[in-house]
C-alpha cells in the first residue's frame, strides 16, 4: 500500500518506520524534512528507507498547491491512505482525502476541531458546557473582548498548537505584553501562516485532562481511556507530565460529554485527542483536536494497552479497522523537562534514572553543542522527556516525580544563541 503523509510531528516519524517495516510504501510532503531530521532520532533511517520518498514542498501548507501535488503523486503511483500526525494539517489530510476518494475525516468536520472560534461557536446552545468566551477576526479587537470576558481571562489564537501563544491575563500589563508579542507573530514556523482569529475565554479552574478516542468510518465514536496533565505555572499553560490511565472518577461522564461533543462537530473519522477542564461545576470543553495525541503519549498508550497507535492511524487510513489501544492494567506516565536559562547545552545524563523502578527510558530533543532556550513559553521549549510504568496512576506519578532529580543537566551559560 502506498501512503501519502502530509507532515507529521517528531514522535509521529515511529509511524512512518513502522509503515515501512511492515512493507508499505510512504511519501512525506514536508515543507522543511531537514526539521524531522534535527528532531528524530528515527528520521534519517526512516527517509533514507527505499520504500520512503521525502518531497520538500514550501507549498505543503497552500491546499490548492497541496492538492495538485497529492493528484499528481496518485497519478503517478496511486495512494491508498493519506494520514497526518501534525495538528496544523489536520484541514489538509481531510481535504486531500476527500480529493482522492479515500478514507477520511469530513472536511467540516476537520475544520470545527481545527479552528478553536468554530468549536466553540458550533456548540453554543448544544448543552456542552464551555468557559464564555468572545471570538475576534481583528488583533485591534482583542482589548474589547477582554474587557467583556473580564480578568482573569485566557487569550490563545485560534489556530494554535502546543500551548503556544495561549496565555493567563490578570490586569492590563499582561494584555498589553501580549498584544505586543501577537502582533510579532505572522506564522508558526514550516510555512504555517497564522490566521488572525483570537479566542478570549473565561478562565476556568480545573484539573486538565483529556479523552482519547477512535472514532471508526461512520461515525461512531469509541472512548478509549483518559490522559491527565501536569502542568507549569502561570503565564503560561506548558505541559510537564502526561499520565494514560483508565478509571478516572469522571470517566462515564466525560466518555458521555466527549461523544456528544464530537457528533456534534461532525468528526466523524480518527483517533481524536479532546481536553477537558474538570471545574466545581463539571467537565468543562477545552478544545479538540483532530488528530492523535501528540508527544510521546502514543507511546504511553502503547504501554499499557499493547496496541501502536501510531501504526493503527495509518492502518484506519487505509480503511482498515483499526484495534483500539484500550489502557491495560499497566500505567505509563511520562515528565518533560526544560532548561531553568538560555544556553548552550552541553550534557544530559540520564544514567541514574536506569536503576529506579518502572524506569522504561529517556530521551533528549538535543544534541551536545546546541543552543536551548529557557523553559518559559510552550511545549517547544522542552530538551527531553522520561518515561515510567507502575501498577497505579498515583504510583507512576510519584515515581515520575521523584525521578527528575536524577537528570544530570549542564548547560554553557552565556553563550550566544
Amino acid at each position: 500500500m502506498h501512503i501519502l503523509m502530509i507532515e507529521c510531528n517528531p514522535n509521529g516519524i515511529a509511524g512512518i518506520a513502522n509503515a515501512l517495516e511492515l512493507g508499505h510504501d510512504v511519501t512525506l510532503v514536508s515543507a522543511d524534512p531537514d526539521f524531522y531530521l534535527n528532531v528524530s532520532p528515527l528520521a534519517k533511517a526512516a527517509f533514507e528507507h527505499p520504500r520512503c520518498r521525502v518531497i520538500k514542498s514550501d507549498d505543503a501548507f497552500v491546499i490548492d498547491a497541496l492538492l495538485a501535488l497529492a493528484k499528481r503523486l496518485h497519478a503517478e503511483k496511486p495512494v491508498h491512505g493519506v494520514a497526518t500526525y501534525s495538528e496544523y494539517h489536520t484541514v489538509h489530510t481531510a481535504t486531500v482525502a476527500q480529493a482522492l476518494g479515500l478514507p477520511g475525516m469530513s472536511v467540516e468536520g476537520a475544520l470545527n476541531a481545527r479552528h478553536k472560534h468554530r468549536t466553540r461557536t458550533k456548540l453554543a446552545g448544544s448543552g456542552v458546557r464551555q468557559p464564555r468566551f468572545a471570538h475576534v477576526s481583528d488583533p485591534q479587537q482583542v482589548e474589547a473582548a477582554v474587557r467583556e470576558i473580564g480578568f482573569p481571562c485566557v487569550v490563545k489564537p485560534s489556530d494554535g498548537t502546543a500551548s503556544l501563544h495561549v496565555l493567563h491575563l490578570t490586569n492590563e500589563k499582561d494584555l498589553e505584553q501580549y498584544l505586543a508579542e501577537l502582533a510579532k507573530i505572522a506564522d508558526y514556523g514550516r510555512g504555517v501562516v497564522r490566521i488572525p482569529d483570537i479566542l478570549v475565554e473565561e478562565f476556568v479552574e480545573g484539573e486538565l485532562v483529556s479523552v482519547e478516542a477512535c472514532v471508526q468510518q461512520g461515525g461512531k465514536v469509541v472512548n478509549l481511556g483518559i490522559t491527565d496533565r501536569a502542568l507549569s505555572g502561570f503565564p503560561y499553560f506548558i505541559e510537564m507530565g502526561a499520565t494514560y490511565f483508565k478509571g478516572h472518577p469522571l470517566q462515564d461522564e466525560l466518555f458521555a460529554m466527549n461523544e456528544k461533543v464530537l457528533t456534534h462537530l461532525g468528526v466523524d473519522f480518527g483517533f481524536i485527542h479532546t481536553e477537558y477542564l474538570l471545574s466545581q461545576d463539571g467537565p468543562v470543553l477545552c478544545e479538540v483536536n483532530g488528530r492523535l495525541i501528540g508527544g510521546v503519549v502514543p507511546s504511553l498508550m502503547q504501554l499499557s494497552s499493547g496496541v501502536d497507535p501510531y501504526l493503527e492511524v495509518i492502518r484506519q487510513a487505509l480503511g482498515e479497522t483499526p484495534e483500539h489501544p484500550v489502557p491495560g492494567d499497566v500505567v505509563a506516565s511520562v515528565r518533560w523537562f526544560g532548561s531553568p536559562v538560555d544556553g548552550t547545552l552541553s550534557k544530559i545524563d540520564f544514567s541514574q534514572l536506569k536503576n529506579l523502578p518502572g524506569y522504561h527510558d529517556a530521551l533528549s530533543y538535543r544534541a551536545p553543542g546546541r543552543p536551548v532556550s529557557r523553559l518559559s513559553k510552550s511545549n517547544f521549549d522542552w530538551l527531553g522527556h522520561m518515561v515510567f510504568t507502575g501498577d497505579s496512576r498515583e504510583q507512576v506519578n510519584q515515581r515520575c516525580e521523584a525521578a527528575l532529580d536524577s537528570i544530570h543537566l549542564e548547560l554553557a551559560v552565556g553563550v550566544a544563541k
